[in-house]
């Protein structure tokens, strides 16, 4: 959900070779990205396992950290039951955009 309420759905996009499919998360995350949208407050990750609470992968967890630390992040299972954490809580000690910025011990000259 972006901080002005909007809500954006996405789904797993499979692919024969593991590696190049897309989770929903990212799907998500990256539509509402397309579509202008910077700002969130939630996220909800959803499966049919019953067990346990799904998790979102490590590369998911990065994008979603490229938008912040402090949004909300739901965990749910198919009754309804969930976990609330945010962000930070999945990805701590995270490195985002604003690392990039950071004073540098030196700079490399590769002559371009």
């Amino acid at each position: 959900m972006t901080s002005d309420g909007k809500v954006f759905i996405g789904c797993n996009v499979e692919n024969a070779c593991y590696n190049l499919g897309v989770c929903a998360e990212r799907t998500a995350v990256l539509k509402a990205v397309s579509e202008g949208y910077k700002s969130f407050t939630a996220i909800s990750i959803a499966s049919d396992l019953q067990d346990q609470f799904i998790s979102p992968c490590g590369a998911c967890r990065q994008v979603m950290r490229e938008f912040g630390t402090d949004w909300d992040v739901f965990l749910s299972k198919p009754d309804g039951t969930y976990v609330q954490m945010t962000v930070d809580e999945l990805l701590p000690m995270s490195f985002g955009p604003d690392d990039l910025k950071r004073k540098k011990v030196f700079s490399i000259q590769n002559g371009y």
